[in-house]
């Protein structure tokens, strides 16, 4: 777990954050103002142009096309669709996830979607046995107590107050809260240093923090902890430890839009970052990539709003939105699955999750599918301290394991990890928010500007964040998109049934 108490030096991550982003830049540099081009863009013709190839961006076209939509282009940065989703093999015919996973019997448009495109959801496999907790260097497992009676009391009350709080908030719309911009005046380090007293009352909200949002508490506004703690339902669903059992998808979740992109056909681009976007009001509206300029009718910007700063928006963003996407922040993670023969934990009366302060893994799961074998645990964490090179990046993470299952945890077959500080077309797998951001732009979160719609699981009405999330992002962007084309006669209107 990150150590906040204090401000880490810069570490391998951050000098790789800033090595990803000055890619970035570089690769979209030709499409800014004043850069000039060897040759003149291929023009094309689309009635939306959707940006973004992950699942709400895919789920868009998908739902324009069935609304009547005549053409509808997506143009994806990477060489691959999925966005936040990546399916690994960690061993022969086995896939796990690098990116987005679990999904909740709530989830509802997703699982729907996976049942229309013939991807299986089962439940995660549940291992017996203890959990094991690795704090300040004493490790508890099975009957051990790790909690005192009065920490117990505290959690109890911060989880309350959490609660009370978020119960205050319109759904969708925290800024619209009574009390919006005084909950965002305040960082979540504040706000436990003012009410917690004891240890693991505040240990255990830090946990939380760090498990839903990879960030320690100085990182994220109270109002965006309690809008999370109110989307999920409650502070538990934020814990690490949940009593509810996630589903995963047979073969990953990748798999959904690898399957959307599938149908879609030759209207998908891979390697297609846009550059430009020009929507004057009196001309066409125009997207441009290095080799593209595509007039439409309606364009979704479908990705992390922090994402959308490689973009150049001509005639410039309304302040409200420039600002939010400038401040925007991502949340980068690092997720490492470890395969072993056998779940040799089992048989130690152990159930595969592990908590702990270590700086190179923080949370621990048994990720063994339901055949039993091979063994497989997915970690997940702060990475300040992992080397730079890949093998001893691995050769750490294992290391890091012994201390919580033994020198059997020495025996891995293979790791495969996903370090998504290196992908530089993502700024993050979670957005935690700074003090004033939210209550000061989040209405601009989902509006239209002029011509253009925003999609992507943060601006999701319910469930931001998640995969489920950025599928109901799709969902209302394409229903947006596909009101304003029949009004101006783009797209017929739907038919009506007489009787």
């Amino acid at each position: 777990m990150r150590n906040f108490s204090k401000p880490l030096p810069l570490t391998r991550r951050e000098l790789l954050r800033g090595t990803a982003l000055a890619a970035g830049s570089m690769l979209v540099g030709c499409g800014q103002r004043g850069c000039s081009r060897s040759a003149p863009l291929e023009k094309r013709t689309a009635d939306v142009v959707v940006i973004g190839a992950g699942l709400s961006g895919l789920v868009t076209a998908r739902e324009l096309l069935k609304a009547g939509a005549g053409s509808v282009m997506v143009l994806e940065a990477r060489n691959r669709v999925g966005g936040l989703t990546i399916s690994q093999e960690a061993a022969p015919g086995v896939f796990v996830d690098g990116g987005g996973s679990w999904v909740r019997p709530n989830h509802t448009r997703i699982l729907a979607l996976a049942e229309e495109l013939g991807v299986s959801a089962v439940d995660v496999s549940e291992g017996r046995g203890s959990p094991i907790f690795l704090f300040d260097g004493v490790r508890i497992a099975g009957a051990g107590r790790l909690f005192s009676r009065a920490e117990m009391r505290e959690l109890r009350g911060l989880r309350d107050k959490l609660e009370a709080m978020g119960a205050e908030l319109p759904d969708g719309a925290p800024w619209n809260a009574p009390r919006a911009a005084e909950y965002d005046s305040i960082s979540m380090f504040n706000w436990l240093s003012e009410n917690s007293t004891t240890v693991w009352g505040r240990r255990d909200v830090e946990m939380a923090i760090d498990w839903t949002f990879g960030c320690g508490p100085e990182e994220i506004s109270l109002l965006r902890f309690v809008a999370a703690v109110k989307a999920q339902g409650g502070l538990e669903n934020l814990m690490a430890i949940s009593r509810e059992i996630p589903k995963v998808f047979v073969g990953g979740s990748q798999q959904l839009s690898l399957k959307m992109a599938e149908l879609l056909g030759d209207r998908v681009l891979l390697g297609s970052p846009v550059t430009r976007i020009v929507d004057e009001p009196s001309g066409p509206l125009r997207v441009e990539t290095e080799r593209l300029s595509i007039e439409c009718h309606r364009v979704v910007v479908a990705m992390m709003p922090a994402d959308a700063r490689r973009i150049d928006f001509e005639p410039s963003l309304p302040k409200p939105k420039k600002e939010l996407i400038r401040q925007w922040s991502g949340s980068p993670d690092y997720k490492v699955h470890i395969v072993y023969e056998k779940p040799f934990w089992r048989a130690n009366g152990l159930n595969g999750i592990g908590v702990g302060d270590g700086s190179v893994v923080d949370f621990i799961f048994d990720n063994t599918p339901s055949s039993g074998a091979p063994g497989i645990l997915v970690a997940f964490g702060a990475g300040e301290e992992l080397p730079a090179s890949l093998r001893a990046r691995r050769e750490a993470v294992v290391d890091a394991l012994l201390d919580f299952f033994g020198d059997e945890a020495r025996e891995a077959i293979n790791v495969v990890d996903m370090d998504w500080l290196s992908e530089p077309w993502s700024s993050g797998c979670a957005s935690p928010l700074r003090p004033g951001v939210l209550s000061k732009y989040g209405a601009a979160l989902r509006d239209p500007v002029g011509r253009i719609h925003w999609a992507g699981s943060d601006t999701s009405l319910e469930h931001d964040g998640s995969m489920e999330g950025a599928v109901r992002s799709g969902e209302r962007a394409a229903a947006e998109v596909a009101t304003a084309l029949r009004e101006r006669g783009v797209i017929p209107a739907p038919a009506t049934s007489s009787g």
